[in-house]
């Protein structure tokens, strides 16, 4: 076992997230860690073979188990503090973005197993910016200085009181413990690499910011995770891959400090629930591999709307579609009469669960079934390349995809590549094990049961009963164990969800049996895994549960 522990040594640590300046990374992604330790071996001279050698390493030994306390954030403060003298180093701002974005869409395509092309592509991109910005540094350092009347002015802005302030926020977070330990349960150094490593941890002074004192040191004995990788995972942290030591060394040859250092990395899901109990937890027949569509532009729709939206989504993705439309993608037999199997699910998210949340549809998802063949999958993909062919303008990675709502506008949504998404867009979210489970969307019952808001008692007690053993045999329908506690709820159990009289008739077609919506609370007797979706709404985003809170 290899175990890396890091202490903080002022009990806090200040870093900012990767995708907001307002909020604090916890914990340390492992990617930051490995850049200290990159950064801190070529400030040493001369460098040492044996710690580059035990770099390369540990690059390829995948992502590591985490154990990690709580943290508690503090308030982010604005402070305004004099910038560096650009007149001197010169400003390189648009080139390093370039260069960070494509080194993103190389992470995204590698992350993605994307083919050898997108990924030959990606590096071209890389190489490209790269060029752009050592040529821009090249042309700073060699623009001789002239003499002129401006000379005094400009060369007093180098002096702290005369320099322009900007904003600067500096988040931080105080763990419950001040140590943070990433293991690899199979992985065993060498001697001499655990040497190696001794020395160069020794020599790590701080993680983050400048502020961020830290100690780190190799520990022996059990350590046990609290996050653990998952692909599914409710977390996305940066992690590193092979080559990531080349690439740091690349990004110093290019810019020498000056400019703010670069993180490449590679995106990966992680999980708080021990792998013992995914590996048991029963499953549904949905998967939890999702295709995510985050919503860009247009109106904003209420939860209410989620039915509504699914079948003009379906509707759209099939105009894409190859000729013959599977029927894993139009839900429907050739006859006409709907599927007698698993198929594809649309299902909209909606802000939920939060003490602030809104009930807007935010994104969708695709969900397949788990059983769904590798040409149904490769229909799928298609006919979404198709459409985002079709939408691509220049050379877009990700063009929006409109939808078209009538007299409500147009919706445009964009494909998710990793990481940078709410919460509510992760199928972490919505796939950890857990026994208890809370409706978001109501239920449409696979039969009716009778009146569940009759004022007679007897009555009232006979729809509950036909409600519950409808719940029960939605739940083993899709896969599950039946509950040993079913409630069926008069009320939305999620801050921002809606009660199920809001939501328009299921399904809308006259002609069609009317379904009665409801909420409800499933208790299971172990932890299931989702995505769970029940009852005859289910592959248009009713019956859509979510963990609840803090139960495993």
């Amino acid at each position: 076992m290899l175990a890396v522990e890091v202490e903080f040594l002022t009990g806090r640590f200040v870093a900012t997230a990767y995708s907001s300046r307002l909020e604090s990374e916890w914990p340390p992604h492992p990617a930051r860690v490995f850049s200290a330790l990159v950064a801190t071996h070529f400030e040493h001279e001369p460098v040492e073979p044996e710690e580059h050698a035990v770099l390369e390493w540990i690059e390829t030994l995948g992502p590591p188990a985490i154990r990690a306390s709580e943290a508690a954030g503090r308030e982010v403060v604005t402070v305004y503090v004099p910038v560096n003298d650009l007149t001197v180093v010169g400003d390189f701002d648009n080139e390093v973005d370039a260069v960070h974005a494509a080194e993103e869409a190389l992470n995204v395509a590698r992350a993605r197993n994307g083919a050898g092309k997108a990924i030959a592509g990606a590096k071209r991109s890389l190489k490209k910016a790269e060029l752009r910005l050592a040529t821009s540094i090249a042309k700073s350092i060699s623009v001789p200085i002239k003499a002129s009347k401006e000379g005094p002015s400009v060369a007093s802005r180098v002096l702290p009181e005369a320099r322009i302030r900007q904003p600067r926020t500096f988040p931080s977070v105080t763990p419950e413990l001040p140590q943070v330990t990433y293991v690899w349960p199979d992985a065993e150094p060498t001697p001499t690499q655990r040497t190696s490593l001794d020395g160069l941890l020794a020599r790590v002074v701080r993680l983050g910011h400048s502020s961020s004192f830290v100690s780190l040191r190799l520990v022996e004995g059990d350590r046990v995770p609290t996050l653990w990788p998952e692909h599914s995972g409710e977390l996305t942290l940066r992690v590193v891959s092979p080559g990531q030591v080349r690439s740091l060394e690349s990004y110093w040859a290019l810019h020498r400090e000056t400019q703010p250092r670069v993180m490449p990395s590679t995106p990966q899901g992680y999980t708080r629930t021990p792998p013992a109990v995914r590996k048991h937890a029963p499953t549904t027949v949905f998967s939890d591999d999702w295709l995510v569509f985050r919503r860009t532009d247009g109106p904003v729709l209420p939860i209410v709307a989620t039915a509504g939206l699914a079948s003009t989504f379906r509707r759209a993705l099939m105009s894409h579609a190859d000729e013959p439309i599977p029927e894993f993608i139009t839900g429907h037999r050739d006859s006409g009469g709907p599927s007698e199997r698993d198929h594809m699910a649309v299902v909209p998210l909606s802000f939920v669960g939060r003490q602030h949340a809104t009930g807007a549809i935010i994104g969708l998802a695709l969900l397949l079934p788990r059983r769904a063949s590798d040409g149904e999958r490769a229909a799928l993909y298609r006919a979404v390349a198709n459409w985002e062919g079709k939408a691509r303008q220049d050379d877009e990675d990700t063009p929006g995809l409109s939808i078209h709502l009538g007299s409500a506008g147009t919706m445009t949504v964009e494909r998710v590549e990793w990481g940078t998404t709410p919460r509510t867009l992760r199928p972490g979210a919505w796939c950890k094990p857990a026994r208890v489970w809370l409706s978001v969307t109501p239920v449409a019952l696979d039969r009716n049961p009778g009146d569940l808001r009759s004022r007679d008692a007897t009555k009232l007690g006979r729809a509950l009963s036909e409600a519950t053993e409808s719940l029960a045999g939605a739940c083993q329908r899709i896969g599950l164990p039946r509950p040993i506690g079913i409630e069926v709820l008069p009320a939305a159990p999620l801050a921002g969800a809606a009660k199920a009289q809001r939501f328009p008739a299921f399904p809308e077609v006259s002609e069609k049996i009317r379904r009665v919506l409801t909420h409800a609370r499933l208790e299971f007797a172990e932890p299931v895994r989702g995505p769970i979706l029940l009852g005859a709404g289910r592959y248009l985003g009713l019956g859509l549960f979510r963990p609840e809170a803090s139960n495993g």
